[in-house]
């Protein structure tokens, strides 16, 4: 948030590195929102600009003309909030 550039430059590696999986991903299962989440949420739009740069570039076009790449909203608890989810989704479901 500073404006570190050793920081800036890590957090960009790690946006291009994530965005060649995904790329990978999107290209395969052609998804209709990538949502971005958990903990890495806070690195904010210096790395989700590295992940989309990546993803546009290397997925086939016909799968990214209109595939929103954001950042989700729970922060570092969206791991906790999802297995909750499951679980509750599990036990409350009809037999």
């Amino acid at each position: 948030a500073a404006g570190d550039a050793t920081s800036l430059d890590l957090i960009r590696e790690g946006g291009n590195r994530v965005g060649q999986v995904i790329a990978g991903l999107v290209s395969f299962f052609n998804p209709g929102l990538v949502v971005i989440g958990g903990g890495v949420t806070g690195l904010g739009h210096t790395l989700l600009a590295s992940v989309r740069t990546q993803v546009y570039r290397q997925s086939l076009p016909l799968a990214t003309g209109n595939l929103p790449i954001v950042l989700g909203e729970l922060g570092p608890q969206a791991g906790v909030i999802g297995a909750a989810r499951l679980i509750s989704d599990h036990l409350f479901s009809p037999a």
